[in-house]
């Protein structure tokens, strides 16, 4: 079963600003998403429960990724950035909103 992905305006943005390295190891990543759902990656917890991330650490790069409610084969992407200070934590934060929609 292959996932189809789902990119908000802001995950989508950020893809845009990868430099042509940090790309190839993401579209991997992104490849990975769609051929294993929620089974690709790490559980997070607190604010991003029910997301999960596949991290980079050489590069310092995660993506924060979760189903969308009632879409099982829909994967959405929340956010892809560097680690470092936490920033893409913050902003896959705000993002994600408590009704389950992203802002």
């Amino acid at each position: 079963m292959a996932y189809e992905l789902s990119w908000t305006d802001y995950s989508r943005a950020d893809y845009e600003r990868l430099d042509g390295v940090q790309r190839v190891i993401v579209d991997k990543g992104l490849a990975r998403i769609r051929e294993r759902g929620m089974q690709a990656g790490q559980a997070l917890s607190g604010d991003l429960a029910g997301c999960r991330r596949l991290k980079y650490r050489k590069l310092g790069l995660r993506i924060i990724f979760r189903e969308l409610a009632g879409r099982t084969e829909v994967i959405e992407i929340v956010a892809i950035g560097q680690r470092a200070g936490s920033r893409v934590y913050g902003r896959a934060t705000k993002r994600v909103g408590g009704d389950g929609s992203t802002v």
